[in-house]
This record gives C-alpha cells, sequence and structure tokens, in this order.
C-alpha cells in the first residue's frame, strides 16, 4: 500500500523533559490506525506535530492534506450544525456556498445526523457534535483524518456506530489516525495498532494479536489500567 503518511525520527522536547524520542510511523490509505498508551506517552502531541499545530525539534513527515477532529469538538455555538461544516470550503477553500452546502449535507448524511442539519451544537448530544465535528474535518477532502480520544464519553452503541462510520470512511480511500484509550474499540475497529511509551514506539501490529498477547511491558500495563478503569465505571 501507498503511504498516506510517512514519520520518520520525529523528536520534540519540551524544556527538560523528551516528549518523542524518535518516532516512527506510517498510515496507508484504507488503515485505521490507533495510537494506544498511557498518558504522557505522547499520542495527542503526536497528532498535533502531524497537523502543523506544533513544530517538532527533529524528523520528517511526508502527508497528504490532513484533517483533525480534536477530543472536545469544538465547534462554533452560534452556528448551525451545517453553517460549521461549510466555514472552510468557503472561506477557506473559495467554494459557492451553494456547493459547500451541498457537500456538507452529503457528509452529515454519511454520518447519519443529516437530520440535525440546521441544529445548533447545544441541541446536539456529544455524538452528534462529534459526527459534525467529523464532517467538518471532511468537508475539505483530506486524504488524511486524525481524530483525538473519538470514544470518550461515548456510551457502549455510539463506540459501535462511530466504528463502523470510521471503518466506512477508510473504505473510501482515506487514511485514518486517532489516539485511544479504549482497547476493545480498538480490537473491534481498528486495522494496526501503535503502543507508545515514553515518546518512543514499543510494539505495533494486528490490534488483536497485540492487545491479546502483548509482549512488550508497557503494553501490559496499558491493559492492567484500562481493566482496572473500567472495573470502577
Amino acid at each position: 500500500m501507498t503511504a498516506t503518511l510517512t514519520v520518520r525520527g520525529l523528536r520534540l522536547t519540551r524544556g527538560t523533559r523528551e516528549i518523542l524520542r524518535g518516532v516512527d510511523l506510517q498510515a496507508a490509505a484504507g488503515e485505521v490506525v490507533a495510537l494506544m498508551g498511557l498518558s504522557g506517552s505522547g499520542k495527542t502531541t503526536i497528532l498535533r506535530v502531524i497537523a502543523g499545530l506544533e513544530p517538532p525539534d527533529a524528523g520528517d513527515i511526508q502527508a497528504a492534506k490532513v484533517g483533525m477532529v480534536f477530543q472536545f469538538h469544538y465547534l462554533f455555538e452560534h452556528l448551525s450544525a451545517i453553517d460549521n461544516v461549510t466555514l472552510a470550503p468557503i472561506h477557506v477553500v473559495g467554494q459557492s456556498s451553494s456547493d459547500a452546502r451541498e457537500r456538507a449535507q452529503a457528509l452529515l448524511d454519511q454520518l447519519g445526523v443529516g437530520h440535525r442539519a440546521a441544529a445548533l451544537p447545544r441541541e446536539l448530544s456529544g455524538g452528534e457534535q462529534q459526527r459534525v465535528a467529523i464532517a467538518r474535518a471532511l468537508a475539505v477532502d483530506p486524504p488524511l483524518l486524525l481524530l483525538d480520544e473519538p470514544t470518550a464519553s461515548l456510551d457502549p452503541a455510539r463506540k459501535n456506530d462511530l466504528g463502523d462510520a470510521l471503518r466506512a470512511l477508510a473504505a473510501t480511500g482515506r487514511a485514518l489516525m486517532m489516539t485511544s484509550h479504549d482497547d476493545d474499540f480498538v480490537r473491534e475497529h481498528a486495522t494496526r495498532v501503535v503502543v507508545l511509551a515514553n515518546g518512543a514506539v514499543v510494539e505495533e501490529g494486528d490490534p488483536r494479536e497485540v492487545l491479546s498477547r502483548p509482549q512488550h511491558p508497557a503494553t501490559k500495563e496499558l491493559l492492567q489500567v484500562e481493566r482496572a478503569r473500567r472495573s470502577v465505571e
């Protein structure tokens, strides 16, 4: 497969702390790649660097146009769902309003929230807000979509719906990369998992293999923490 994203030797230091220590990553069209690791492992920082939101100290990033969905969505509260989606195509890309709205409605329909196009963010559930945020990121047709903890605060049914939507998006020829702490979701819906510890990749491969038979101590610790977290929920 041709890589939509190639990262080589990514390094980032904040003060005296080395956040990323020579990270190598790839994502190809059709893949859903999950970055996993304990808090502070560097997952979200990697997404921010790939998206151009934070400059690295060293390393090379070869990436197609990128869309990013943040954990807290950041929809404009005074705009309807469809107006949130059309904002960049109209004001950044220069599409006509009619073309942008047609594309936005198609994306909202594809993600199962087309009937909520006129709703304001405060009128949407968390899952609906997330789907609008995904549609907004896709509105400029990026080959690479980054998602930061997309399952946060979703109930199990909504997680499955989201997983199906992400796989469907990957099937259209996009590469998806997400951070996640949810090993069950990653097993079911990701095509590859990359485990990080202290800013470095320590294990990667098929999610069902890696998360069922982890080899690295950091992966084993991650799964133990997740089991403990679920036991108190």
